[in-house]
């Protein structure tokens, strides 16, 4: 009889481990992310769930499953950041930090960790989010004061895209997201260009001193003027187009590089498209290439003008092709456009008479190491402004006869 006691004793304790296993693996899986983000079994391995859709957002595995795609929806838990451009150095509690290109420190944030588990520690578990300028970094991200103690451990749904960043599977740009309660940015509609035409004109018109976010479901008719292959622009993502008649323009800054192409004749949309001033200058902020479309090619005619005229009208010439007479003056002691090393962007100077105006040459620019020539000079380039100064931008040397 002791014997048959012990042997049910023994049974009944092995059953009751096992019923606790159980309950602890359920415990885990909350934890883990829940209903929505995608359970984590030992050892950090998630199991990929959703479609991409608003209604069914993928988790942070079939995230990193579906690299290359676009406008997707994304579901998971904001856990960290990083702070250069190293995932070994993934920051996972306060205070977050972060440098620029040059490593100085910011305010805000540029990127953060998504994972699975509210409390995950593991860079390799999470997949790293580079946030769009505009109201989504702004939201979401851990280094602008007050933000690590709203947004660390939430859950947040993100439309971007995906593609390789920081050298691992990556989430490259944001177009909107959900946290908190709070929206940030717009839903990016991936329909058709069937929509009414509307003028440039009447786009910046909009534009009545403070940014504006457009309602209205239509399109306008432009022709690029920025020359990617002559390479004078801070950056890829920068397209300046006008209108087919060049009487005004405007820049397109782009969620990611653009590679539109001088004399390419396009249609953007611009329903949740935002109009704002960046330095003075006039521009369609953070417009996802989707809402871009080439119809074609055409040639923009310059306004011819002089210096003194430019200087004095810059908002009626900003973002057109202008061609003024004068002689550009270096501001490098060797006589070059721009730093031939590539290492800093250059300021020239256009002098006619007394008129003077800046002549920004990027360091990405093809041209930065040729010489410039002496002497007065048919220049033509794209009217704009920086810092609140009027600048003429040559797209090539070829432009300076």
């Amino acid at each position: 009889m002791k014997a048959m006691r012990k042997l049910v004793w023994m049974l009944l304790a092995v059953s009751m481990v096992g019923f606790t296993s159980c309950d602890s693996d359920d415990d885990d899986w909350i934890d883990d992310g829940g209903q929505g983000s995608g359970g984590s079994d030992e050892g950090g391995v998630v199991t990929p769930s959703g479609s991409g859709t608003y209604a069914d957002p993928w988790n942070v595995a079939a995230a990193k499953e579906n690299q290359g795609t676009d406008y997707k929806f994304v579901k998971g838990f904001i856990v960290g950041n990083i702070p250069g451009g190293d995932l070994e150095d993934a920051q996972f509690a306060p205070p977050f930090s972060g440098t620029d290109v040059d490593d100085n420190p910011i305010t805000e944030g540029t990127n953060i960790l998504l994972a699975a588990s509210a409390d995950e520690k593991n860079v390799a578990n999470c997949i790293p989010v580079k946030l769009t300028y505009g109201d989504v970094r702004t939201g979401l991200n851990l280094i602008t004061e007050g933000n690590a103690e709203k947004n660390l451990g939430k859950e947040v749904i993100l439309q971007c895209k995906l593609d390789k960043g920081f050298g691992t599977q990556c989430i490259t740009a944001t177009y909107y997201a959900e946290l908190n309660g709070e929206t940030f940015g717009s839903i990016v509609e991936t329909g058709g260009f069937d929509v009414p035409e509307i003028s440039l004109a009447d786009v910046r018109a909009m534009f009545t001193g403070s940014a504006v976010t457009i309602t209205e479901d239509k399109k306008f008719v432009a022709v690029v003027i920025s020359d990617k292959d002559g390479g004078n622009s801070a950056s890829l993502k920068n397209v300046i187009v006008a209108s087919p008649d060049n009487s005004c323009g405007i820049t397109l800054r782009c969620t990611t590089d653009a590679s539109f192409a001088a004399g390419d004749k396009i249609e953007v949309k611009v329903k949740g498209q935002s109009l704002e001033l960046y330095s003075g200058a006039l521009q369609l902020n953070n417009i996802p290439l989707v809402m871009i479309q080439k119809v074609g090619t055409a040639t923009v005619t310059p306004k011819q003008t002089t210096v003194a005229d430019l200087v004095a009208n810059i908002s009626q010439y900003e973002s057109t092709l202008v061609t003024v007479s004068g002689e550009i003056v270096a501001a490098r002691e060797d006589g070059k456009y721009g730093d031939s090393t590539k290492k800093s962007h250059t300021t020239n100077t256009i002098k006619d008479g007394d008129a003077t105006i800046e002549s920004f040459v990027s360091k990405y620019s093809a041209f930065c190491g040729e010489t410039i020539p002496t002497g007065v000079r048919t220049i033509t380039g794209i009217a704009g402004i920086n810092n609140s100064k009027p600048q003429l931008n040559i797209r090539n040397a070829s432009e300076v006869k």
